[in-house]
């Protein structure tokens, strides 16, 4: 998912909720913001801001949350 950029769409999981993505409820929203977060094992690892379009809060994602990009102009 390096692809994703900020403004990009995207389906996602509830944090602690990827370990089984078929049986879990999935989001949409809207990438506000990328975070460079550098883990030993990893130094490009990133994590991403999503705004909820249903709540319109945002909270901040690992990358394995992140199901798909999705096209912009589709609707809810």
């Amino acid at each position: 998912m390096s692809n994703i950029e900020e403004g990009d769409r995207v389906s996602y999981i509830p944090i602690h909720q990827y370990k089984n993505p078929d049986n879990v409820n999935k989001a949409t929203g809207e990438v506000t913001q990328i975070n460079s977060k550098p883990k030993k094992d990893d130094p490009d690892h990133q994590t991403y801001t999503i705004m909820n379009e249903r709540s319109q809060k945002e909270t901040t994602y690992g990358e394995r949350n992140i199901v798909e990009k999705l096209d912009n102009e589709e609707g809810n």
